[in-house]
C-alpha cells in the first residue's frame, strides 16, 4: 500500500474534511489505497483512498484546487507549494490528487 508523507500542519485539515486534495511535485501518487503519515512525533497515520489523479501545470492550478486544499486562493496554494518544494521550477507540473479518509 502505498504512503504519503503529509506535513503534520496538515494534520486537523484532514481530519475535519477541510483538505479533501493534495498537490505534489516529483512525489507520484497512484489511485486507490494510501496511508498518511503526517510527519509528527510520534507519527500519526491515517487511513485513506486516493480517488483520481491529474497532472496540472502549476500556473492553472484554480481556485477550485486551493478551496479543496483550504486555501483561500490559487495564489495561497502555489506559496505553500513552493515552501514545501523549495526548487520548484515556475513551469512545473504538479500531480493533483482529491481523497477520502476510510
Amino acid at each position: 500500500m502505498q504512503v504519503v508523507s503529509f506535513d503534520p500542519r496538515y494534520l486537523e485539515w484532514v481530519r475535519t474534511g477541510t483538505k479533501t486534495r493534495t498537490t505534489r511535485y516529483g512525489d507520484r501518487v497512484e489511485r486507490g489505497p494510501a496511508r498518511f503519515r503526517f510527519e509528527s512525533s510520534p507519527p500519526v497515520w491515517l487511513d485513506a483512498v486516493i480517488t483520481d489523479v491529474r497532472d496540472v501545470a502549476l500556473a492553472d492550478l484554480s481556485d477550485e484546487d486551493a478551496a479543496a486544499e483550504n486555501f483561500a486562493h490559487s495564489g495561497a496554494l502555489q506559496d505553500a507549494l513552493r515552501y514545501h518544494y523549495p526548487v520548484l521550477p515556475g513551469a512545473a507540473a504538479a500531480v493533483v490528487a482529491p481523497f477520502a479518509l476510510i
